[in-house]
């Protein structure tokens, strides 16, 4: 009776053991890298039209919760500059003079950061697999922007080191992240991927002590939107509870 009994409580542990590996087991951390398309708003559409942006992220899948947290950062750019930090400097047909007499070959171009944490979960599920569906995020993060002068020629040492720093605009502040996308997991981990509707708004100020175009500080509260839609590759590099500690490639 004692050997039964034993035997009959073995089997209910193995089960149990059993059945808490096979829910452990689609765990995972991955490595996602993203590229998508942005559309400015609200006081960032004053200064950037639309422009790219390129990320990378570390991401923890926790399959109770059906939910991916994540650490992202990405980098913003593009050539689509609105204001003109350099409107006081143009002669009549738009060139600039360099300190040499002749003309500078300058551009302007967007530069942005954004680094951040995100929760995304599967809200609406595929019948063929449950790892798979509508998913909604939410994320908090810094978002920064500037103005990068760009000189092709050596005769422009104003808009060179501490100098251009006076003319770059640069605006860094708090920001919050919204997230609709479609995601997909595979079962067997390999194939992870998600195509994504983003709204970012930053609530941001100007850092510089003053713009030299103006001589004026610049110190006025900006909302900064941003609506990108992005698409999103994630590369699991380990299970967390897999045997042997298994790697996937």
């Amino acid at each position: 009776m004692k050997n039964k009994i034993t035997t009959f409580c073995a089997i209910i542990l193995l089960s149990f053991s059993l059945n808490g590996q096979e829910e452990k087991r689609q765990n995972f951390i991955a490595i996602g890298a993203n590229y998508g398309l942005n559309q400015s708003f609200g006081d960032l559409s004053d200064r950037f039209g639309t422009h790219f942006q390129a990320g990378i992220s570390l991401d923890l899948y926790k399959e109770k919760i059906n939910t991916i947290f994540s650490i992202e950062g990405a980098i913003l750019f593009g050539d689509n500059v609105k204001e003109d930090v350099f409107a006081n400097l143009r002669l009549e047909n738009g060139s600039v003079l360099g300190s040499d007499g002749g003309l500078v070959d300058v551009f302007l171009r967007q530069r942005g950061t954004y680094l951040g944490l995100m929760g995304n979960k599967i809200v609406l599920k595929s019948q063929k697999n449950p790892y798979s569906g509508l998913a909604l995020g939410l994320g908090i993060g810094v978002l920064q922007h500037n103005i990068r002068i760009q000189v092709d020629t050596n005769n422009a040492p104003q808009f060179n080191g501490n100098y251009g720093k006076g003319y770059d605009r640069n605006t860094m502040g708090f920001a919050l992240k919204q997230q609709i996308g479609l995601m997909s997991l595979s079962k067997n981990k390999r194939i992870n991927f998600e195509l994504a509707l983003n709204l970012t708004e930053g609530f941001t100020k100007n850092t510089r002590a003053i713009n030299f175009d103006t001589g004026l500080k610049d110190d006025k509260s900006r909302i900064d939107i941003i609506i990108g839609l992005d698409f999103k590759w994630m590369i699991p590099l380990k299970s967390q509870y897999d045997k042997d500690e298994e790697i996937f490639y």
